[in-house]
């Protein structure tokens, strides 16, 4: 008898606790959480998850950008056509220059900061690579002194074309963190010298925010200024 009462209590626990597992698998909001589904007035709505890291495709395949830039050091240095000698050295032999230097003045000066100008492709979703123009200038006359006749002007114009890479390491839907450098040459024009020479380009750190549209901050350095400030669009191209 003790062996059947036994057996009898091993088949009822092994039936409730069956009974209760069934009951559990069974509950609609755990099947609901499970299957990805959510019960909302009385319809089944799909449950989308938003990645919080960072994307991991190429949303936009190519990126155009319009900049304006404070004036750095290496731009206020090609433009700029002061002499650093201090004259200490004048001697009689030097007299006529300078009596012919007090027969004119230079009226005011006035600059258009670096203009920026950019296109890029997205390669992967961290990097890009594109070019980019800067365009900067001064403008200047010169006047006599007792006539106030215009001699000749002092104008200078920089303009620049580089190779840029642009790295991002953070991306999220609308916010963008990412850093980049650029290499060409640049072109300085003015009445007495001008010539062509090597430059550089360079990002510290950006933040872009927008999809599409979209504006952005910089700081850095090189031909582009210190600090900058613009706007972008994205877009892809037709299939």
């Amino acid at each position: 008898m003790r062996r059947y009462r036994f057996l009898a209590l091993l088949l009822a626990t092994l039936v409730v606790g069956t009974a209760h597992a069934q009951e559990v698998v069974s509950d609609q909001l755990i099947y609901n959480r499970v299957t990805g589904f959510m019960e909302t007035n009385g319809h089944n709505e799909e449950y989308i998850v938003t990645p919080s890291k960072n994307i991991q495709r190429v949303r936009f395949e190519h990126d155009i950008r319009l900049s304006y830039g404070a004036p750095g050091l290496i731009s206020m240095g090609l433009l700029d056509r002061l002499s650093f000698g201090c004259g200490c050295d004048i001697g009689p032999q030097d007299l006529p220059s300078q009596i012919q230097n007090l027969r004119r003045y230079d009226g005011p000066t006035y600059m258009l900061a670096n203009i920026g100008l950019s296109y890029s492709k997205q390669l992967r979703p961290w990097f890009a690579l594109g070019a980019k123009g800067t365009f900067a200038a001064t403008w200047q006359n010169t006047y006599d002194t007792f006539t106030n006749e215009k001699l000749y002007d002092n104008n200078c114009y920089l303009t620049s074309i580089m190779l840029e890479s642009r790295f991002s390491w953070l991306r999220r839907e609308k916010v963008e963190l990412y850093s980049s450098i650029a290499l060409g040459i640049v072109a300085r024009i003015e009445r007495m010298n001008g010539g062509i020479a090597p430059i550089f380009d360079t990002t510290l750190f950006g933040f872009s925010f927008g999809r599409a549209l979209y504006g952005f901050v910089e700081i850095g350095g090189g031909i582009g200024g210190s600090a900058r400030v613009g706007i972008g669009y994205r877009f892809n191209g037709k299939k």
